[in-house]
């Protein structure tokens, strides 16, 4: 069905959020109109085609500075910097230093999870597919040491386990500070040395870092939030993150660097001679394990998979603090597109500007799901409270659709908030859309115009009547009451928030987004970070 540019939800009189993406002659055009459409201060897009690399830079690196984004400016990534861990996992894997199906224990004998059965058997195949079950985005900041990965993880033990180990797809940054910690037993190195080591230098990544310090020594953007489009963006701060949020979203990059590391994984683990994976290994990381939040999205061992008819597209976002990124590519098309934005709503102008190069590139156009009527029983069915950690979700029913809105908790005061790092930001409206599954919903109008929301069936034998809602691919459970707030955990966010079905994620730290996030971002469509992300130690 066409829609018509509509104001945000929920603001009142508001300007409208463009949806009609005008027709560009060229790379250069589409990067400068997408990110003027979306009031995004500065992107940086790199291209893969034919065998030859196209990079534009558009806006500025920060609204206090105003220098111009090149291609050689570097931004915060986010959560495709979990790509980069499961790659060096299965760089390890290769070398006989770790198993994927070897139980995490062995590495990590103190590893305390609430439920004993997954401490039992807990793999880096669950980690790498966000099939742990157990609670992923409850970050506090354990300072610069090298133990940092260590100490968040022996916080483990109160984590909620929220379904049995492998049963269903939830986006877990936990997870992958868990495989960070894998990853530096097994080395006896820190787990950014190992990175660098073994990924960086090899691959010639030298505008790629980890640390604030170490990017400062580049040109770099920094973050900008967008709250309100009639008061313009604002700085986010603060830029730098706890230490042991490197393994699930640390790196800082260009979008350059984005593609030769893509170009690696397309051509099975191997660049300009240097074999980093085997390509038995490349090929695992980009098969489909576990279904999404997506219907037409899986994911793999670090990697989102979406395959239609015509196309396979492999991707992962990022969404940090007033980040977002993307990474895609078309491994059987040898097509590859790094995004890179440094304003929160740069998702819709990535995502836009995705689906322009697909076909300028490519011939190929993105399909849209089709919008459909659910009875009005089953609407109200699924209306009511949820909530998950310190966040609350409020779905209301709106004639053929539901509305919901999100409030993040403040561990320490009880204070709920509608723009929290965890929130969705404005209301959202959602339509049904067609699915093989229970049901899916799609956002209606606003920067997360297309972003799929779905609800998915209760894996839990004992309770068939547990209804549940996944949001930015993570799940949270109707409540008849309100848990209290956790006042033990930070809100530091790492991933996309929502994801955006058009364009494959998230997807974030996605993903995007999620993303990302919000994976995340998620992207057969993508991962679409929400408005808002921040951390509250980074």
């Amino acid at each position: 069905m066409a829609r018509t540019p509509t104001s945000d939800p929920g603001i009142a009189d508001a300007p409208a959020w463009p949806l009609a993406r005008p027709t560009y002659a060229s790379l250069e055009a589409a990067v400068q109109g997408e990110a003027s459409r979306w009031n995004v201060p500065g992107m940086s897009v790199a291209v893969l085609h034919d065998g030859k690399v196209e990079s534009v830079g558009t806006g500025i690196t920060s609204i206090a500075t105003r220098q111009p984004v090149t291609p050689a400016t570097i931004f915060q990534i986010g959560s495709i910097s979990k790509v980069f861990t499961a790659t060096v996992a299965m760089q390890l894997v290769d070398e006989g230093k770790l198993d994927l199906d070897e139980p995490i224990i062995t590495y990590v004998p103190e590893l305390p999870l609430a439920d004993p059965g997954t401490r039992a058997g807990i793999t880096l195949r669950h980690v790498f597919s966000h099939s742990g079950g157990f609670e992923g985005d409850t970050f506090t900041d354990f300072g610069r040491g090298d133990e940092a990965n260590a100490t968040a993880v022996a916080e483990f033990g109160s984590l909620k386990q929220w379904f049995a180990l492998g049963e269903l797809f939830s986006y877990n940054n936990n997870g992958y500070t868990l495989a960070g910690l894998v990853i530096e037993r097994v080395t006896g190195q820190p787990f950014e040395q190992v990175v660098e080591e073994r990924l960086f230098k090899p691959l010639q990544l030298d505008s790629t870092v980890y640390f604030a310090e170490n990017a400062i020594t580049y040109p770099h953007a920094v973050g900008h939030y967008l709250r309100k489009r009639e008061e313009g963006p604002a700085i986010a701060r603060p830029y730098s993150f706890p230490r042991h949020i490197n393994a699930p979203g640390g790196i800082i990059a260009t979008a350059g660097d984005l593609i030769r590391f893509a170009q690696m994984h397309i051509a099975g683990g191997e660049l300009d001679g240097a074999r980093i994976i085997s390509q038995e290994s490349a090929e695992l990381m980009q098969t489909p394990y576990i279904s999404s939040w997506d219907q037409n999205c899986s994911f793999g061992q670090g990697w989102y998979i979406t395959e239609y008819p015509d196309l396979k597209i492999v991707q992962h976002g990022g969404s940090t603090m007033g980040f977002r990124a993307m990474l895609r590519f078309a491994p059987d098309r040898g097509f590859a597109i790094a995004l890179l934005a440094n304003g929160d709503s740069g998702t819709s102008a990535y995502d836009s500007i995705h689906e322009w190069a697909l076909q300028h590139y490519l011939g190929f156009t993105m399909p849209k799901p089709a919008a459909i009527t659910l009875p009005d029983a089953e609407l109200d069915r699924l209306a009511g409270l949820y909530g998950r950690q310190n966040i609350r979700m409020d779905v209301t029913r709106e004639g053929e659709r539901l509305r919901l809105r999100s409030f993040e908790i403040d561990s320490e005061t009880g204070e709920e908030k509608e723009d929290g790092p965890f929130s969705v930001g404005a209301p959202l409206s959602l339509e049904a859309i067609e699915s093989t599954r229970t049901h899916d919903f799609q956002v209606v109008g606003g920067p997360m115009d297309g972003a799929i929301i779905d609800f998915p069936p209760s894996p839990a034998k004992d309770d068939p009547d547990r209804i549940l809602i996944r949001v930015g691919g993570r799940v949270s459970e109707r409540l008849n009451t309100m848990p209290k707030p956790d006042r033990a955990r930070s809100k530091v966010s790492v991933g996309a928030r929502a994801s955006k079905s058009r364009k494959g994620s998230g997807g974030s730290l996605s993903p995007d987004v999620p993303e990302d996030a919000i994976g995340d971002d998620d992207e057969a469509k993508s991962r679409k970070s929400t408005r808002k992300s921040k951390s509250k130690n980074t």
